[in-house]
């Protein structure tokens, strides 16, 4: 029996990113999604303003709090979002990318419209597996 490719992203993206939190995610989604746009050596400041002036949405509660870890649906959102961002379908709602109706969480967005989260959510572990990345250490 074949198993789905899609079953294996929920074995691999389980619960919460030991070392990375909401800085981590803001720094890694805009310089992976967005790096034609966001410098290379912006600051987690700079990343954070760039996505939320677009739509993908940071609290500064969640960016401040260095023990909430990222969730796989945290990483799906800021992935779904940003997909939604170029191809030009996003709406927004109370300033952020608002979730498309035909989904019922971010994951299942992604799963629907064949965005593959694991390899993403692999880089994204293995650069902040030993801590958080440069640019949220020199933050706080």
């Amino acid at each position: 029996m074949k198993i789905p490719g899609q079953f294996f992203l929920f074995l691999t993206i389980a619960g919460v990113a030991q070392a990375a939190v909401f800085g981590d995610l803001a720094v890694f989604a805009a310089k992976t999604y967005f790096r034609g746009y966001v410098a290379q050596d912006a600051s987690m400041e700079q990343c954070v303003v760039f996505l939320n002036k677009r739509g993908v949405c940071f609290s500064l509660l969640d960016l401040m709090n260095s023990s909430k870890g990222v969730t796989r649906e945290d990483f799906a959102r800021a992935t779904g979002q940003s997909k939604l961002l170029f191809l030009g379908c996003a709406e927004l709602e109370n300033g952020c990318v608002k979730k498309p109706l035909e989904a019922e969480s971010w994951v299942d967005y992604c799963l629907l419209n064949d965005i593959d989260l694991k390899p993403l959510w692999n880089r994204f572990t293995q650069r902040t597996a030993e801590g958080s990345l440069p640019e949220v250490n020199f933050f706080f």
